[in-house]
């Protein structure tokens, strides 16, 4: 598999305006798009975003964006490393696109539009002849050499896209910082309370942040690996498998484990564990069910198992099962406290998707009182029930 890159710039825009833009987006799941696998860098001719692995949005998370903004939005992507292009939309309706190898899919498909370099260029306040050269759909004749001077990617490369952001003023690689500059401490503001805090975002100062993704049974491969220590005895080679990162091919012989030794926790988190890291990666129905039910098994034998937990609450998406996730988030902020205020904040979601707007909002203003993290999952949540303004 090639490489599939998603991007999403918004000249002018405000950043906590976009941010809250792709949160209203990401809860349509066809889109695909993990708030947590996402990366912002505010530039000094508006907010970007790189979208998560996997992203499905293309055309319909450009519109989507656009129709809860003012301001253009232009989603640009590698498409598994043949070709890039871009949607430019504004107010809900397209403006333009571009494709660098139109037809790719058949006639029409991306369809033969060359994009409109001098929209682009009033767009994002650059001159027209600086970006021109990028406008032109791939040529045989020009493949090899480059669209200007000092570029990094030839035509024919679908790294040109890069280049195509730096000369609209998009420093591709400021998406990519290191993982240093990844870290955020939560903890360092002082607590605010609620009023103060609907003034900060009424100024626009301090942005919230994303909700971190916190280890669990199905990301941690550490955690993995120590409980496939525990079974080593029990199913030593496909605990090598494991080790070897060999996951498709350790599910048969866990499940033959699992029917010997029913009782033993750490076969199951270890096939759900399995599952999770062969998600996505061959064609067929999602494991997502078999995840969750193997971490329910693994809860019924180790019911405090925070790992497990964490885990569980976003492997599926029902109303009954929004109501078991209340219940393990209650559980989980009495065995977790210093990840509290995240799981309230995601059981305000859950008691808001069941209908329960009143215990919504108060889950919400026990964060906020307590005034320790400012994310966007809150300050969304937070809006849409009127908390904030």
């Amino acid at each position: 598999m090639g490489v599939f890159i998603q991007a999403a710039l918004f000249p002018g825009g405000e950043e906590l305006k976009c941010r809250i833009a792709l949160q209203r987006a990401a809860d349509d799941k066809s889109l695909a798009v993990r708030l947590g696998g996402c990366r912002w860098h505010l530039y000094d001719k508006g907010p970007a975003v790189l979208l998560n692995d996997g992203c499905c949005g293309y055309e319909a998370l450009a519109e989507r964006l656009s129709a809860s903004l003012a301001g253009p939005v232009m989603v640009l992507y590698i498409y598994d490393d043949d070709y890039w292009g871009y949607f430019l939309w504004e107010n809900g309706t397209e403006l333009d696109q571009f494709a660098s190898l139109p037809d790719y899919f058949g006639a029409g498909s991306p369809p033969d539009r060359p994009g409109n370099a001098a929209l682009a260029a009033r767009l994002f306040g650059v001159e027209e002849k600086v970006i021109a050269p990028y406008f032109l759909p791939w040529d045989e004749e020009q493949m090899g050499s480059y669209a200007r001077e000092g570029d990094q990617a030839v035509i024919g490369d679908s790294w040109q896209m890069a280049d195509f952001m730096e000369a609209l003023g998009f420093d591709y690689d400021l998406l990519c910082p290191p993982a240093s500059e990844e870290v955020h401490d939560l903890q360092q503001a002082a607590p605010m309370a609620p009023a103060e805090l609907n003034q900060e975002i009424t100024k626009g100062h301090p942005l919230p942040v994303d909700t971190p993704t916190l280890p669990d049974a199905l990301n941690d491969r550490a955690y993995a690996l120590k409980r496939a220590a525990e079974v080593r005895d029990l199913a030593p080679e496909t605990v090598a498998l494991v080790e070897n990162m060999q996951y498709q091919s350790a599910v048969a012989p866990l499940s033959q484990a699992i029917q010997a030794h029913p009782d033993r926790a750490g076969l199951y988190l270890l096939r759900a564990f399995c599952w999770s890291q062969t998600e996505g990666l061959a064609t067929g129905l999602s494991r997502k069910p078999d995840m969750d039910r193997d971490l329910g098994k693994a809860l019924e034998l180790e019911p405090d198992n925070v790992m497990a937990l964490r885990a569980r609450c976003p492997t599926a998406g029902t109303t009954a099962r929004y109501r078991r996730h209340i219940t393990e988030l209650t559980r989980l902020m009495e065995l977790d406290p210093e990840n509290r205020d995240y799981h309230q904040v995601s059981r305000a979601y859950r008691y808001h998707w069941v209908g329960d707007d009143q215990a919504a909002r108060a889950d919400l203003q026990a964060v906020l009182d307590r005034g320790k993290i400012w994310t966007v999952d809150l300050t969304y949540l937070c809006q849409e029930l009127g908390l904030i303004s």
